[in-house]
């Protein structure tokens, strides 16, 4: 079963192209508009007026579609890359890109980051009818809001998860009741059956024994001790019952 999920990034496609009909159409008509004023009016100045608001129309409208595609092209790049949601075998992550910013002539890209341990999970949800694309998460949950570089992490042998940053692992979180994942993976249906299925899979694990050496490590049998005759050593039938 699919046990980690990339961001849903269309949506930011749909948004550009929405933007991009709000501002053709009225860039469109008010030209038309313009035009027909302008061969009515050649010759005066109004004719010129008419031409220099066709012309700002047009440069407002390439102005805002490259500023929007600038951003869909950004924000698609960025949540492909940093907003996720990977299950572990002992809990579950949700990773968000938060903004960024430049310091020092670099870029710092900021996500929030919360950690789902199974252990503390209380009950995954959602509502269909109402926010198909949301899905909620209650329990004692850790959160965390840092620079990118710093939220890396890694899976031990046994399951647990150890972050990079030594000191995320015994704090510099923040405790949450519950976080709600609000239209980043589409519909939450599968992500929701998903989680579910693997915080079962999780509760019904059976618990690992106690190490014990002996278990793996056999004692040395004591040999018995042995005459120098061998006919002593042979069994003997013989009863004298006096």
């Amino acid at each position: 079963m699919k046990s980690y999920f990339h961001a849903e990034t269309g949506k930011y496609s749909k948004i550009f192209r929405h933007i991009m009909l709000i501002v053709t159409v009225p860039v469109f008509s008010l030209c038309a508009f313009c035009t027909a004023n302008i061969i009515l009016n050649i010759g005066r100045d109004t004719a010129v007026m008419y031409f220099l608001i066709a012309a700002g129309s047009v440069m407002a409208g390439l102005i805002t579609a490259f500023v929007s595609a600038y951003f869909t092209n950004k924000l698609t790049i960025r949540h492909n890359k940093y907003t996720y949601f990977d299950i572990l075998p002992k809990g579950m992550v949700f990773s968000e890109y938060a903004g960024e910013f430049t310091r020092y002539g670099k870029k710092v890209i900021l996500r929030n980051l919360y950690y789902i341990p199974f252990e503390k999970l209380e009950s995954v949800s959602r509502n269909p009818k109402v926010a198909p694309n949301n899905i909620e998460f209650k329990g004692e949950i850790r959160g965390y809001f840092f620079d990118s570089n710093r939220l890396g992490y890694h899976i031990y042998e046994d399951g647990e998860l150890v972050f990079d940053t030594f000191e995320l692992n015994f704090g510099l979180y923040e405790t949450l009741k519950s976080v709600t994942v609000k239209d980043r993976f589409g519909n939450t249906k599968r992500l929701e059956k998903t989680a579910e299925y693997f915080h079962n899979k999780y509760k019904n694990t059976p618990k690992k024994k106690p190490f014990d050496i002996a278990d793996y490590v056999s004692t040395v049998k004591k040999q018995k001790p042995k005459t120098s005759n061998p006919a002593l050593e042979k069994p003997s039938y013989n009863r004298k019952w006096q």
